[in-house]
C-alpha cells in the first residue's frame, strides 16, 4: 500500500490525537455535556473489565474533564489506598451527594488515583441495604423480574442500580437548577450487574442517553464454559431454559431488559 493511500486509510488517527475536543473537557463544559460511566468494577479488580474501564480514564478525561465521572460501589479497602476522597468542589456534585445522605445513603466523592485522575462516585451498599426489599418488590412490579433473597450478587446490583438511578435523575435536576438549562448526560452502563440503573431510567423516561456494554453476554459464558459446539448450534438453543437449568434466570433477565432498554447497545 502507497504511502499516499496508508494516510488516507489511517487519517482519523491524527485528527483524534489533533483534536479540539482534547480540551480537558472545555468544550464539554460550555455545551453542558456530562458523561457517567458506572460498572462495578470501578476500583474493583473482578476481571478484564476493570481494566478497560482504568485504560480509558486518561483518554476520557482529557476530553471531558469534570464533565466525566465513573460510579461504582464503595469498597473501604480499596477506597484507602486507590481514592483521594474529598468534598466535591461543584455545588452540583454536592447537592446531589447530600440529596443521598438526608436519606440515609452514602456516597463517597473522590478521585481515583490513576492515569487521568478521574472523579468517582461510590456507593456504600451497607448503607442502603435498609431499602432493597423495597426496591426490589418496585423492581418487580416495574418488570416482573424477581431476585431469589440468597443470591447476594444481585441484590448488590438492585442497589447500586435504584443508586445511580437516583443519583442521574438528581443530577439532572441539579444541572438545571445551577445553569439554567437541561444538562445534555450519557450514561455508560458496563455488564449486567449494573443494568438496573439504566433499565430504571427508561422506565422513568429520563432525559439522559443510554448505553449497556456487555463485554461477554451472561449466558454466552455458561455456553461456551460447558464446552458445547456453541456457534454451529446457535439457532437450537432455547434460551430461556438454558438460563433455567443454570439458576441464572433472573440475571439472564436483567441483562435481556437492559439490552432491550439501552438506545445504544455494544458487544
Amino acid at each position: 500500500m502507497r504511502s499516499s493511500q496508508m494516510s488516507k486509510r489511517f487519517y482519523r488517527l491524527d485528527n483524534v490525537l489533533n483534536s479540539e475536543y482534547l480540551d480537558n473537557g472545555r468544550k464539554a463544559e460550555e455545551e453542558n455535556r456530562w458523561y457517567f460511566e458506572v460498572a462495578t468494577e470501578v476500583l474493583n479488580k473482578v476481571g478484564g473489565i476493570h481494566t478497560v474501564i482504568r485504560s480509558k480514564a486518561q483518554i476520557s478525561r482529557e476530553e471531558m474533564g469534570d464533565q466525566y465521572c465513573l460510579i461504582g460501589p464503595y469498597n473501604e479497602s480499596t477506597a484507602l489506598t486507590e481514592v483521594e476522597v474529598e468534598t466535591p468542589k461543584s455545588p452540583v456534585m454536592r447537592n446531589v451527594i447530600n440529596t443521598l445522605k438526608e436519606s440515609g445513603v452514602r456516597v463517597v466523592y473522590g478521585h481515583w488515583l490513576i492515569d487521568g485522575y478521574p472523579q468517582v462516585l461510590l456507593v456504600d451498599y451497607g448503607s442502603a441495604a435498609w431499602k432493597l426489599d423495597e426496591w426490589k418488590h418496585d423492581f418487580w412490579n416495574l418488570c416482573n423480574i424477581g431476585v431469589p433473597f440468597q443470591d447476594r450478587e444481585t441484590n448488590d446490583a438492585i442497589i447500586l442500580g435504584y443508586c445511580v438511578a437516583w443519583i442521574l435523575e438528581e443530577f439532572y435536576k441539579q444541572v438545571g437548577l445551577d445553569r439554567g438549562s437541561a444538562p445534555n448526560m450519557l450514561a455508560h452502563f458496563h455488564e449486567w450487574m449494573s443494568g438496573v440503573g439504566l433499565i430504571l431510567c427508561r422506565i422513568r423516561h429520563l432525559d439522559i442517553a443510554t448505553v449497556f456494554t456487555t463485554h461477554a453476554t451472561l449466558l454466552g459464558r455458561y455456553l461456551c464454559a460447558a464446552n458445547i459446539d456453541f456457534y454451529n448450534n446457535l439457532h437450537l438453543f432455547h434460551l430461556d431454559r438454558e438460563a433455567g437449568e443454570r439458576q441464572i434466570y433472573h440475571r439472564y433477565c436483567l441483562e435481556r431488559a437492559a439490552v432491550h432498554s439501552a438506545h445504544v447497545f455494544t458487544t
